[in-house]
């Protein structure tokens, strides 16, 4: 992996010379917490959509026949913290790849009949995230967790504010992402060195090296509290809780998914084994640590009967609580070695490659390889995972959410 820098952006080259695909992902450092006026809404996530609408020299079905017909395919999401474009092609066909991806994101068209036929699939995608359980709990309870701040937004805007965008909001928010302090690419795959820079120079010609518009780029607080929300037609309880996460700087991320691991990580983990295996509560119950681009929390999610929803609620705080004096040196060597065997394992593809160096470029802003992430986490003491386990479950920092059928339980 090395790192080349154009006109002011970064270009992250991942050779892979076993494999046979290629991967160019685009990313951009502006988010749907990044649109500060109320009007603007869903608006980064209606851009995402708006440049496979069509550009300036391919139509929409254009784009996707000629990343299709050499067996390729375009992808692309919306974050809180940023905007990723990624084409995926036989090693051979990377320049269609990066071509495609410059034409998309530097001239697209914007054509008023398209932005219109698109607020209706946008409108369409938030009453089916609506609809879905899973998903409306989860939006709800980001709105639980940061209720005053960008944050606790949803990504999709809502049906008014996507009833009013327009190509001129459209063109004014990319001109704020395609600058060169917003941009990193990251390509992988079977690849040449000097041929990916040469491939990439249009788009970086292309970025403006002007100032972009203002952000919310600061530090958004965490709301410790409680909450029961009742939705009818759910036979369930969805159970939500989440602690705040201290600085999150490389080596402390990795001593939270160590102790993530052990709390409610996989199947061995403690939340796993006592509220399915042992009690037979809940189908699924997992913990899981989200990182924004400067804060983040431990997020902790189960499903069960509203008659079992309180004893789940107890077993996943109680084993929070009681993390520090009851942890093992067995199960953080344990949480240690599956970590470092996920990392290995998540690298095995051009996509996932592309996608560690643009990420972690963004998060980082610096070069992360694979191999200084692993060997900070065989440095990591059991006492480091301790003493963070202390810091992170306590009770006052809590937040919790019961979501669906409330039928019988008590407000205690």
């Amino acid at each position: 992996m090395t790192i080349q820098n154009i006109c002011g952006i970064p270009v992250i080259i991942s050779e892979i010379p076993y494999t046979r695909a290629a991967t160019v992902s685009i990313w951009i450092n502006r988010g749907a917490r990044d649109e500060i006026f109320p009007e603007e809404h869903g608006l980064t996530h209606f851009l995402e959509h708006m440049v496979f609408k069509g550009s300036k020299t391919r139509t929409a079905t254009d784009i996707s026949r000629e990343i299709e017909r050499v067996g390729g395919d375009l992808d692309a999401f919306t974050s809180r913290d940023h905007l990723c474009f990624i084409a995926r092609v036989p090693a051979e066909k990377l320049e269609l790849g990066v071509e495609l991806l410059t034409d998309m994101l530097t001239r697209p068209s914007f054509r008023p009949e398209d932005v219109k036929l698109e607020k209706s699939v946008v409108q369409e995608e938030i009453r089916m995230m609506r609809d879905d359980p899973d998903d409306s709990g989860d939006e709800l309870f980001m709105s639980c967790i940061y209720p005053k701040e960008a944050l606790g937004r949803s990504i999709l805007g809502t049906e008014s504010t996507v009833d009013n965008f327009t190509p001129i909001m459209l063109r004014e928010m990319l001109g704020h992402c395609i600058g060169q302090k917003e941009l990193v690419v990251s390509v992988a795959g079977r690849v040449d060195e000097k041929a990916v820079l040469d491939l990439v120079e249009p788009l970086t010609v292309s970025a403006t090296n002007e100032s972009v518009s203002p952000r919310n780029d600061g530090t958004q607080p965490f709301f410790p509290g409680s909450k029961k929300v009742e939705r009818e037609g759910m036979t369930a309880t969805n159970l939500y809780m989440a602690w705040p996460l201290p600085i999150l700087e490389l080596r402390v991320q990795q001593v939270i998914s160590i102790l993530n691991n052990v709390y409610g990580g996989g199947m061995s983990s403690r939340l796993f084994q006592k509220v399915r295996e042992d009690s037979g509560l809940a189908y699924m119950v997992f913990s899981s640590p989200t990182f924004f681009r400067n804060e983040g929390h431990l997020y902790v999610s189960a499903t069960t009967a509203p008659e079992n929803a309180r004893k789940v609620l107890k077993i996943m705080m109680d084993e929070g609580a009681g993390l520090r004096d009851t942890l093992t040196a067995d199960e953080v060597e344990d949480a240690r070695n599956q970590l470092i065997g996920r990392l290995e394992l998540s690298l095995e593809t051009s996509t996932s490659q592309a996608m560690w160096g643009g990420h972690n470029m963004l998060r980082y802003n610096r070069l992360i390889t694979l191999r200084e992430v692993l060997d900070i986490v065989r440095d990591i003491s059991y006492h480091e995972v301790q003493e963070l386990s202390a810091e992170i479950f306590a009770e006052e920092k809590l937040t919790t959410l019961m979501y669906g059928n409330l039928n019988g339980i008590s407000d205690r």
